[in-house]
């Protein structure tokens, strides 16, 4: 075969193989590539192209061609790079960002980066194919996403976090819960309390998302996001914690005095204070007093028909002791209830006797005085 003849074929399978090259094409040494140069994925996801640059010198890489509406960002170490620096025995490696729009329809698209340096121009072309059931994204799958118990519960939910790129990634984690509200993150089946994580490419990890509602939380539905988050991109699981009624009623005072001084016979009065402390309002809440044999006691309203949760209301307590009782200390309890809950409290009473007894006694004295002198006086000079 003639000299000539040899160059052309040698020609003609450069040609071939360049063609053939589905990941990039460069000339005087500069190439740009990916492993994975196209993938599926679903409408609204983050992807991320690890991108390797092989050349010398200072090379400039740029996103010269995106659909219409999607973003696109270069990133290495964490910041946005549009400039990399490469040696002959060491590649430059950066991540292509892309954010597709959650309004993307399905279908082929395709994104162009290129690379410039002093040894020519390289251009990658990358393809991804939008399906509404594609998978491959990071992500967040919870077991049981929806728990429900009272507001004294800790609710923890198993989740898996899954590194679906092709590196190594070091994800920070945190949640987006209502106000009071506290989230944290454990390694499953072990009890210390993490910020963050690595993970190996392909890898998972097993997590305990772990929340602690504010103590007196109203019954609801309530929303919590856990994320772990990588740069741009973030893996996130909608939690929901569903508060059943928690139902608690005090009864007391207002000033927490339980005391009373009272007068046999004559009405006194007792401010009561209902507050209810659970998570669910009360209705239909009876007022009742266990007293001493002839006592009396009646309240001013005699029935609450709602309080709410949080809410507080004064009762008055009219309390009428037997007109025989005798001084000395009593005890009247009274109890406040309603079907769900109930509360009670023991209020002492001092009884004190009647002044008009007591005038009537001095009378009583004065008069036996009176005879004793005044017998004395006729029956002594005898």
């Amino acid at each position: 075969m003639s000299r000539s003849k040899t160059k052309i074929l040698a020609a003609i399978i450069l040609i071939l193989v360049i063609g053939l090259c589905p990941t990039a094409y460069g000339a005087n040494g500069l190439i740009i590539y990916t492993q994975y140069p196209g993938i599926s994925a679903q409408p609204g996801n983050n992807i991320t192209f690890p991108l390797i640059i092989k050349g010398s010198g200072f090379i400039d890489i740029a996103v010269t061609s995106i659909p219409s509406g999607w973003t696109a960002g270069i990133y290495g170490e964490g910041m946005r790079v549009h400039r990399v620096y490469t040696s002959s025995d060491v590649n430059a490696e950066v991540d292509l960002r892309v954010q597709i729009p959650s309004e993307a329809k399905n279908g082929s698209y395709n994104l162009v980066v290129q690379a410039s340096g002093a040894g020519g121009t390289s251009t990658l072309t990358l393809n991804i194919k939008i399906d509404t059931n594609a998978e491959g994204a990071d992500k967040i799958d919870v077991q049981y996403p929806s728990l429900s118990g009272p507001d004294t519960a800790t609710f923890s939910f198993r989740g898996t976090l899954y590194n679906n790129s092709g590196r190594p990634r070091f994800y920070t984690l945190g949640a987006d819960a209502p106000e009071g509200w506290q989230v944290s993150f454990k390694p499953a089946y072990q009890s210390n309390q993490i910020t963050s994580l690595s993970l190996e490419a392909g890898k998972s990890q097993d997590l305990d998302i772990v929340v602690q509602p504010p103590t007196g939380v109203k019954a609801g539905k309530y929303k919590i996001t856990a994320a772990a988050v990588y740069g741009s991109e973030v893996a996130k699981a909608d939690l929901e914690v569903v508060i059943s009624g928690t139902y608690r009623l005090k009864l007391s005072t207002p000033s927490d005095r339980l005391n009373a001084d009272l007068t046999a016979g004559k009405e006194g009065s007792v401010t009561l204070e209902l507050e209810n402390q659970g998570s669910a309002d009360l209705h239909g809440i009876n007022l009742s007093a266990s007293t001493p044999t002839g006592w009396t006691v009646a309240f001013k309203p005699d029935s609450i028909e709602t309080l709410k949760s949080g809410e507080k209301k004064q009762v008055t307590a009219s309390i009428t002791p037997s007109a025989k009782a005798i001084a000395g200390d009593y005890m009247v309890t009274i109890t406040a209830s309603t079907d769900e809950t109930s509360d009670s409290i023991d209020i002492r009473t001092t009884i004190h006797t009647s002044t008009l007894w007591g005038f009537i006694g001095v009378v009583i004295i004065f008069a036996v005085i009176a005879w004793v002198v005044t017998t004395f006086r006729k029956y002594g000079r005898r």
